[in-house]
């Protein structure tokens, strides 16, 4: 043939499978069959391969197609090789061939017939045999130079395309004859399937691979509804064994465009999408849809189907599963392998497509004799029923459930029910028990396989009252009669005395013993006695300021409007803030903002200042670690202000839960020389029970052989040999989301404290997911709480807890404080809090007044938690910790310094007095910086020191909670809602691109983070995984590079080594794992690139000694080994001496 060169010449692209690529310039009216002559000149992709399909979108091209025709607009033919297996399945793949139409439609719903979608099993081995990896590495080769997206791994479109247009071209056959059967047995198949579909009925036989049938006259063909259906399964069936030997998760995105082709009209998705959700609703446990997600007129759901074997073990493929607006153009390649294992062999495949279909088989006819037999339906007329009328008579007539998909199924996130728990069954009762029923119900029920090691009784505690020095003005005593007061308890009436005579005190008390009243009434007294006295509330969080708020407005009743008080934090709005700096005369603040916006503008509370007569300190246990620090130096900045600019000497009012060190920490947090204490505790106390509850010993296989569920011997053992049994605890996560929701549906208030924030969502989702089997009336009556949420989140949460609508509520510490949540009956404690003093405090939020309660305590398999599983005792007889705070830190100094100078010179003589002996070295550090300076106009007589920095305010760059001061925001994506706020040093933890972040029961995939603007953006899915940071903190000791010291001690061991220097410390993040949620395993890792975060500190560290390490070496035993041992011993052990929460702690070990 002669080609016209005048002709404009097209561009044709074709691509295989491996990633090759070609390109070729032929003339229009270049035909599919000269294109395949060329490529087969050119020996592409490989010599020897002559045996291939060339397909465009989907649709295998006809050979007598012009390129022309094709309108291919740049996009790829793709080449698929196959292999000829005799002449009679090359005839029948032609025949099949020539079913479709004319190179550039797919078949449609009248191009098939009864029986006409075969089984894969039919031409299963010609199918690509293409590996996961190998669809990633194609899309690889393929896309190298096209843009990069966002979503996880592609896989190339054209090629899912290709792959569902091939299965067309192999499941189309002409109609069944039985002079084309095939030699292997195929044509038994074909003749059972045209049996099967005329009304045939398949039973099972105890033979093992054989069948035997049952023929019944059902009148005539399958009605259209049920041969709709039946069409509609057999595809998807079809599909499904492809995606199920590859190892990959059918989903609607990557499964609807096959089922459309091979069932319905091109382009008909709705109806497509129908007729697949009427099938699941006929046949759910066969066929299960999840993750169900709908965005406008798109759809995302993932696909689970069973074999009919197997139906009591039906576990779905629990794969992540995009948001729809995600889910465009993308294939197969995107999702995550469908499960562990071998891929599937052809005949593992061919038989689980034939169990499904036998299965379905018998379902629908089954039904279909259900409905010609009930007198109710005899006259209906099957041949004109729609697939819903099907549906509705086959719901009326049958027993078997029919799947609701708006309540949750098997794509529910609760966690995989524990071998152990199998043995038992979930309590649906929701009748209201009390502390000592729910006991004796765990004991007999959840906590019946010997989780329970050890039950103490905690007797109950009378009232005890005091007398006050000097009698009460009306307005108070009738203030305490509206909150039901008319005895004062006796540390609350020596609290009061001793403030009334002028005296510093601290309270140190249990929980919800009325310590606020202590302060409350001399406060009282004094503003509504004095017009112009003023007193500062200061607590450690939003919550408390709050919850005191409300129980002064309570006490104070209609004078409180003219007395003025008002909530004075960052989230109060600017109007607001002008009126309480103008006109209240008691504020209730935080030490933030008294550090960040009271001190730095005090000119502007002038007014305020000057009359403070009472400064309240409350819950000063929270006052630890390095916020304790900034804390101590604040309030010192605070008394110097008073006392040189306003002549103020407040009273001190420090209220505490009980702790070894009351008055010690009182005067370190505060700076005063002289505190009395108050200890007495005069509050009643109900009887208490606190459980030791140890998740009980599960046995494992060995890790080689956990996939396979079943223990194999690696080697012949000797008769009478017991292999060894890998045990471990059973999750603790879970055991207390059965105890939480256990208390809930028998009327238990009760909270569930946790470690984390990431814990606290987890046991909040699967408690959620117990009680939607269990009572699911009660789902909406427990909430999560932690820090990070948005204000209106927190009120919200607030107001229901103290109303009394919530039964439940997970909780992070941050409800350890005293917030007044009314009356709990219940506690649950994830793991070992940090502290005895925090385990008590936590658990003595239950129980008040005279009220038995219950507490308890879930260990995790840690060496602290299990020692006091072993030693209960233990727990009851440790001393409470001291309260540690150290104020003369010399970096938090300094930054204080600085700030104390903008608010007033510095003189040194007078100032160390409040500010502490390290005063002078700090300020001439920061001299030799060019932060601090003399004033140039006040002559060499003028001795205070000015602050002379860059920045205006100081304090705005000094952040006394956190090591980083600024914030990323987390927003949704989709309402464009800001989500919650997250520190910075704690941001690349819990969101990064890939992250699943979790929000009061709901998921949300983070899709992009900006590190230059601080937002992570994230779209609300239906995840059934979390995801977990790999990290690692370096922490460098600045001069500590030698590691033996070369000065030589006397002795052959010194008694220690320990020092305390200061310290670099250096977090990276190098990549994250994704969990599932019902089983705990992680099933991948994804790489990350995020900046390093780094910051100094101070550390104490330990040297090893010389000779420690050679009698360690000579002894053949292993010192990074040993070290690494010790640094886990010493960071059990620490919170039983210091008031630290575990968290604050970092370990670090170095060898050389």
């Amino acid at each position: 043939m002669v080609e016209d060169a005048r002709q404009p010449q097209l561009e044709v692209r074709v691509r295989s499978l491996d990633g090759q690529q070609l390109q070729l310039i032929v003339p229009p009216h270049f035909r599919v069959a000269e294109l395949k002559l060329r490529l087969q000149e050119l020996r592409w992709p490989a010599p020897g391969v002559t045996q291939f399909h060339l397909f465009h979108r989907g649709v295998k091209l006809n050979v007598d197609a012009t390129v022309a025709s094709l309108s291919l607009g740049g996009e790829f033919i793709v080449l698929i090789t196959f292999t000829k297996k005799n002449q009679k399945t090359q005839a029948g793949l032609q025949s099949s061939n020539t079913q479709l139409s004319s190179g550039v439609q797919a078949p449609c719903c009248g191009g098939l017939q009864n029986g006409e979608i075969r089984s894969l099993s039919d031409e299963s081995s010609a199918l690509p045999g293409i590996s996961h990896g190998d669809w990633l590495n194609g899309h690889a080769l393929s896309n190298a130079a096209a843009e990069p997206r966002n979503i996880h791994s592609r896989a190339s479109d054209e090629t899912w395309l290709a792959v569902a247009a091939d299965l067309a071209s192999f499941h189309t056959s002409p109609p069944k004859d039985p002079t084309h059967a095939r030699d292997d047995g195929t044509d038994i198949d074909n003749q059972r399937e045209q049996e099967v579909l005329e009304g045939g009925e398949t039973k099972q036989s105890t033979g093992r691979g054989k069948t035997k049938r049952k023929n019944e006259d059902l009148g005539g063909p399958l009605p259209p509804a049920a041969e709709e259906l039946k069409r509609v399964f057999t595809a998807l069936n079809t599909v499904y064994g492809f995606l199920q030997r590859q190892r990959m998760q059918a989903t609607w995105a990557n499964v609807k465009q096959s089922v459309q082709q091979l069932c319905f009209q091109a382009g008909d998705e709705k109806m497509c999408l129908q007729a697949v959700k009427s099938v699941a609703i006929l046949c759910p446990k066969l066929m299960v849809l999840s993750n169900m997600s709908e965005e406008g007129d798109e759809s995302s759901f993932s696909i689970d189907m069973f074999d009919n074997s197997k139906l009591d073990n039906l576990v779905p493929n629990q794969q992540p599963n995009l948001p729809v607006h995600q889910l465009q153009e993308i294939g197969p390649g995107d999702y995550l392998p469908g499960g562990d294992g071998k891929r599937m062999t052809d005949k593992q495949m061919r038989n689980a497509i034939d169990r499904r279909l036998k299965a379905f088989d018998g379902l629908l006819l089954t039904v279909l004799k259900q409905i010609q037999a009930s007198s109710e339906f005899q006259n209906l007329d099957l041949k004109k029923m729609t697939v819903e009328e099907f549906l509705q008579t086959a719901k009326a007539i049958t027993s078997q459930d029919i799947r609701d998909l708006s309540k949750p199924g098997l794509s529910s996130a609760l966690p995989r029910l524990p071998r152990h728990h199998k043995k038992l069954t979930r309590c649906s009762d929701i009748s209201d028990m009390n502390a000592e029923e729910m006991l004796r119900h765990l004991k007999d029920k959840l906590g019946s396989l010997g989780q329970i090691v050890h039950c103490e009784k905690l007797k109950a505690r009378a009232a005890s009252y005091g007398e006050l020095e000097i009698e009460l003005s009306q307005f108070t005593e009738e203030a305490l009669g509206r909150m039901g007061i008319t005895e004062l308890y006796t540390h609350q009436a020596h609290g009061v005395n001793a403030v009334r005579n002028g005296r510093n005190i601290v309270v140190a008390t249990s929980t919800a013993s009325g310590k606020s009243l202590c302060y409350n009434v001399p406060v009282l007294e004094e503003l509504t006695n004095n017009p112009n006295a003023c007193a500062l509330y200061l607590f450690p969080t939003k919550a408390l300021a709050q919850d005191q708020l409300r129980a002064l407005r309570e006490l104070f009743g209609e004078k409180g409007s003219s007395i003025g008080l008002g909530v004075y934090d960052g989230d109060t709005n600017h109007d607001l803030r002008l009126r309480l700096r103008d006109s209240a005369r008691l504020l209730i603040t935080n030490p933030d903002m008294l550090h960040v916006s009271i001190m730095p503008c005090h000119r502007q509370f002038e007014r305020f200042l000057s009359n403070l007569k009472f400064v309240v300190v409350d819950e000063a246990h929270a006052y630890r670690g390095v916020f304790g620090c900034h804390t101590a130096l604040i309030l010192r900045r605070l008394r110097r202000l008073l006392h040189h600019l306003y002549g103020a000497e407040p009273n001190f009012i420090v209220c505490s839960a009980t702790v070894a060190n009351p008055r010690e920490h009182a005067m370190e947090l505060v700076g005063l020389r002289e505190v009395d204490v108050i200890q007495g505790d005069g509050s009643p106390h109900g009887e208490k029970t606190f459980v030791f509850w140890n998740p009980p010993i599960v046995f494992m296989p060995p890790y080689a052989d956990r996939k396979n569920k079943r223990h194999k011997p690696s080697a012949k053992l000797d008769r009478g040999v017991i292999p060894h049994a890998q045990t471990r605890r059973a999750s603790p996560l879970v055991e207390v989301s059965s105890l939480l929701a256990e208390m809930v549906q028998h009327g238990l208030r009760c909270i569930a404290f946790c470690n984390t924030r990431k814990s606290v969502e987890l046991v909040h989702n699967h408690t959620r997911e117990i009680l939607k089997e269990t009572a699911p009336t009660l789902v909406d009556t427990i909430r999560a709480y932690r820090a990070g949420y948005t204000a209106e989140s927190r009120r919200e949460i607030e107001k229901d807890l103290f109303g009394g609508r919530l039964r439940g509520v997970a909780a992070t510490n941050s409800l350890e404080l005293g917030i007044d949540i009314g009356s709990l009956d219940a506690t649950l404690h994830l793991g070992f809090p940090g502290s005895v003093a925090s385990l008590w405090q936590q658990s003595g939020r239950a129980g008040r007044r005279e009220k038995a309660s219950l507490s308890v305590y879930v260990a995790f398999s840690g060496p602290l938690d299990q020692h006091f599983m072993k030693a209960p005792q233990k727990l009851f007889n440790e001393p409470i910790e001291n309260a540690q705070v150290d104020a003369s830190n010399r970096q938090v100094l300094e930054q204080h310094l600085m700030c104390a100078a903008v608010e007033y010179p510095i003189h040194i003589e007078h100032d160390k007095i409040f500010l502490g002996s390290g005063t002078q070295s700090g300020i001439m550090k920061l001299v030799n910086e060019g932060l601090l300076g003399r004033h140039p106009t006040n002559g060499p007589q003028d001795s205070s020191w000015h602050y002379i920095g860059h920045e205006k305010s100081p304090s705005q760059g000094v952040s006394i909670r956190a090591i980083c001061t600024e914030k990323y925001t987390v927003i949704n994506q989709t309402t464009n809602e800001v989500i919650e706020e997250v520190e910075e040093n704690k941001a690349f933890f819990e969101v990064y691109e890939g992250a699943v972040y979790m929000h009061q029961g709901k998921t949300f995939l983070c899709t992009k983070l900006d590190t230059a603007a601080k937002v992570a953006l994230c779209t609300e899915a239906d995840l059934k995984y979390y995801t977990k940071t790999r990290d690692f903190t370096d922490v460098h000791v600045l001069g500590g590079e030698l590691a033996y010291p070369a000065k030589v001690v006397k002795g052959k061991y010194p008694i220690t080594t320990a020092q305390a220097s200061p310290c670099k410390i250096t977090t990276k993040w190098f990549g994250f794992r994704r969990i599932w949620q019902r089983t705990n395993v992680t099933f991948d890792t994804v790489d990350l690139f995020l900046p390093e975060v780094s910051y100094e500190s101070q550390a104490a560290w330990i040297r090893v000694p010389h000779l420690v390490r050679g009698d360690l070496e000579a002894e053949g035993l292993s010192l990074r080994e040993g070290i690494h041992a010790a640094s886990h011993a010493l960071l059990n052990i620490i919170p039983l001496y210091l008031y630290y929460l575990l968290q604050l702690l970092l370990k670090s070990f170095q060898t050389s």
